[in-house]
C-alpha cells in the first residue's frame, strides 16, 4: 500500500483502483473515497490506462474489446490489455 495520505470521503463511491492495487494515481486530486486500512483485492495487478485489470492467461473482455468499456470494472476477471477495435475507421476500395 502507499504512504501517502489519500483523501477520506465519506459518502462518495470507493476509488476502484485503490481497492485493487492499494495505490491510487490520482492521489489527493481523487474525487473518490479512499478508506484506511483496505487490503487490496489482488496486490500487484496491473491495470491499463483505463484502471481495468490487464491479465494476459485469460480471455479478452468481450464487452471491452467491442466497446472499448467494461461494465464489470476494475473487478473483471477478462483481460483488458489489447486495444479495442475501432469501428469508426471504415476503408473505402
Amino acid at each position: 500500500m502507499s504512504d501517502k495520505k489519500l483523501p477520506e470521503r465519506p459518502g462518495k463511491p470507493e476509488c476502484g483502483y485503490y481497492l485493487i492495487t492499494g495505490n491510487c494515481n490520482q492521489e489527493k486530486k481523487c474525487k473518490y473515497h479512499h478508506p484506511k486500512n483496505i487490503t487490496p483485492i489482488e496486490p500487484g495487478l496491473a491495470l491499463n490506462d483505463n484502471g481495468l485489470p490487464l491479465r494476459p492467461n485469460q480471455a479478452v473482455c468481450p464487452h471491452f474489446s467491442r466497446f472499448g468499456l467494461c461494465k464489470s470494472g476494475p473487478a473483471c476477471k477478462f483481460d483488458h490489455s489489447t486495444k479495442p477495435s475501432s469501428s469508426s475507421s471504415s476503408a473505402r476500395k
